[in-house]
């Protein structure tokens, strides 16, 4: 093969190029950060790979590409950091509901004493075992449903939305995620309400005993009584806490879409 006809095949997948690179740069960070492509927990090479797979994807069967060819690096580097930018925003929005799974179990590990579990003797740790877990459940639940799918779904169909390097960093797209990030903050307050009521009911009741037999020490049963209700409580409402966290990722569809019509 000729130098010329080398030349000429690489000119003619230029475009391909340029394509599958501002796809890329729209999915790694949503890759890094929502557990449903990988997130913190998947090694690198593998998010690597299903990025590089996806946008492969994306350019060959979607036919995802730019309305006009690139004139120079500097408009390519351009249009990077806006894909780049969109996709920290769609990775933050796809990735809440996670997020307000963990601080939700954090707040119940809070609630419970730290992390309940590490006031027993040679067991458990200062992290929170009931966030992790419930992280970890909900990504379970998800991957293993039919709600992924949907997620997904919105992910692709945010490239015929908001199409290569036409992302504007609008003040309404702003405002759209700080307000989703405050409901996230409030599904996860919600999510460790019923424990609040349930320590406060131990608390209530340690006061009321104390009261009506001072001469009993009763400081030492609260720990055990925080441990021992709390795990019931969550126990007991396990199912409605799953509930709550699937109808917010089941909303991350419609979040999706409005934040694209807005980032136009």
């Amino acid at each position: 093969m000729s130098l010329e006809l080398l030349r000429a095949h690489l000119e003619a997948l230029g475009p391909d190029a340029v394509a599958v690179a501002l796809c890329a740069a729209r999915l790694l960070p949503v890759a890094f950060l929502c557990p449903l492509l990988g997130g913190q927990a998947t090694p690198t090479t593998v998010r690597l790979g299903l990025v590089l797979s996806l946008s492969l994807f994306l350019r060959a069967e979607g036919g995802v590409g730019l309305a006009e060819p690139v004139t120079s690096s500097l408009e390519l580097g351009g249009w990077v950091l806006r894909e780049l930018a969109y996709g920290v925003s769609v990775g933050l929005v796809a990735a809440l509901p996670f997020d307000a799974a963990r601080m939700g179990g954090r707040f119940i590990d809070l609630l419970r004493g730290t992390s309940a579990e590490a006031s027993l003797p040679l067991a458990g740790s200062r992290e929170s075992a009931t966030g992790e877990g419930l992280y970890h459940l909900l990504v379970g639940l998800v991957t293993s449903g039919a709600v992924a799918p949907l997620v997904f779904g919105a992910l692709v169909r945010g490239f015929g939305v908001v199409k290569l390097g036409a992302f504007v960093p609008t003040e309404a797209a702003t405002l759209h995620l700080v307000v989703l990030a405050g409901g996230a903050l409030a599904t996860g307050l919600a999510v460790g309400a019923p424990m609040a009521a349930a320590m406060l009911t131990v608390d209530c009741f340690l006061a009321l005993a104390s009261r009506a037999a001072p001469q009993v020490n009763l400081q030492e049963l609260g720990a055990p009584l925080r441990i021992l209700g709390g795990g019931v409580v969550l126990w007991l409402g396990i199912g409605m806490l799953c509930e709550r966290l699937l109808a917010e990722v089941l909303s991350t569809e419609g979040t999706l879409s409005l934040l694209g019509k807005l980032a136009q």
